[in-house]
């Protein structure tokens, strides 16, 4: 059954080779400029846009009327209330209507309400998707902030950053992808696109209430097919606190304002796991914080330089091993130390009993000496 919607450009919608899909709940404010940037974009006559307004008390569906008219977009306006929000649901939704509306869109585009494009985005995400199964466009922070605030987010997030291009650096020198090869999976659904085909194979976004860009990609990745980064893509994002998805983009400037932030983005791991190239998934794995950063960011920037030297993949891969060998023999014998420190006997006439940090000392009612 398809939701009811509003179609304005019907021939158009119908037409169109390319489909941005935008999930909006509560954006009146945002909505309207982020469709002025599409409607300004170079090839827009074959793109359809499709909006999901869903669980909303503002006006944000009449700001996307007024902008449909305005602009003469072809444009597919769904309003209703999801059972359980969230934004996983909302563009699983909005991508639905795009595939039944725009059945010649070969390419689905997701952006986000608070999101405005900059020029050649549209172009950019369509060439890459023309030969790749799925991009993942460039995403910057606009300057919706005051000057002074915007420059603390940026000084307390470069040591995420670093270690962010280190990691992805890291990736590549290991792998035997192209250049333009995502690295670590760091999709953001403010700037992702997909093949028609690809998507539909994986089973399209998950009803998720956060995270649903990076489990499709995951799935994608799964299947066998080999993202790309599409860097001339922009897309910029709103720099406010106080976002709609929990988990996003805006919990996480909030929490770096609150100097609160002390963990990092969920696809960065710390330097052992890149050695053994650890298959754990991020569910499973301990959270990498800024104290752990801070600590590991010398030792990556190093095997990164040397990685750097070597000329070929397999030299890479064997340097890779050996000291991944090392990381293992070096732990086993911390291990075993360790073991033998607490498997001490005791001294002769005292009795003693193991601490939890395996340490010794008299046992509970016993004296020093018998």
């Amino acid at each position: 059954m398809t939701p009811p919607c509003e179609v304005f450009a019907p021939e158009a919608v119908a037409r169109a080779e390319v489909a941005v899909i935008i999930p909006a709940r509560n954006e009146v404010e945002r909505i309207g400029p982020c469709l002025d940037s599409l409607a300004n974009q170079a090839g827009r006559d074959s793109c359809a846009i499709h909006v999901c307004v869903n669980n909303t008390t503002d006006g944000t569906a009449d700001i996307v009327r007024a902008r449909a008219q305005q602009h003469g977009l072809a444009l597919v306006l769904t309003e209703l209330d999801l059972p359980r929000d969230g934004v996983g649901r909302a563009r699983r939704l909005g991508h639905l209507m795009a595939m039944r509306l725009s059945p010649q869109a070969h390419a689905l585009l997701s952006t986000d309400a608070d999101c405005v494009a900059m020029p050649g985005w549209l172009d950019g995400m369509r060439r890459a998707l023309r030969s790749h199964p799925a991009v993942l466009g460039r995403i910057e922070g606009l300057d919706d902030l005051p000057a002074a605030l915007i420059e603390v987010l940026r000084s307390r997030g470069q040591l995420e950053d670093t270690y962010l291009r280190l990691s992805m650096e890291f990736a590549r020198l290991v792998s035997d992808e192209s250049p333009d090869a995502i690295g670590l999976n760091t999709a953001g659904g403010a700037n992702l696109g997909v093949q028609r085909g690809v998507y539909r194979a994986v089973g399209g976004f998950r009803a998720q209430r956060s995270g649903e860009d990076r489990d499709l990609i995951n799935r994608v990745i799964g299947a066998g097919h080999r993202p790309v980064r599409a860097e001339d893509a922009i897309m910029r994002a709103s720099m406010r606190p106080d976002g709609r998805a929990p988990g996003g983009m805006a919990d996480k400037i909030a929490a770096r304002l609150e100097e609160t932030g002390c963990t990092l983005d969920t696809a960065l791991v710390g330097v052992s796991a890149m050695l053994t190239r650890s298959t754990i998934c991020e569910a499973q794995r301990p959270a990498l914080t800024s104290v752990d950063a801070a600590r590991e960011l010398p030792i990556l920037r190093a095997h990164v330089d040397a990685l750097k030297g070597l000329r070929s993949l397999a030299e890479r891969r064997n340097y890779l091993t050996r000291v991944s060998q090392q990381a293992c023999s070096d732990t086993a014998a911390r291990d075993a130390a360790t073991a033998s420190r607490r498997q001490r006997p005791a001294p002769e006439g005292r009795l003693l009993c193991q601490t939890p940090d395996g340490a010794h000392r008299p046992a509970r009612g016993h004296s020093e000496t018998l």
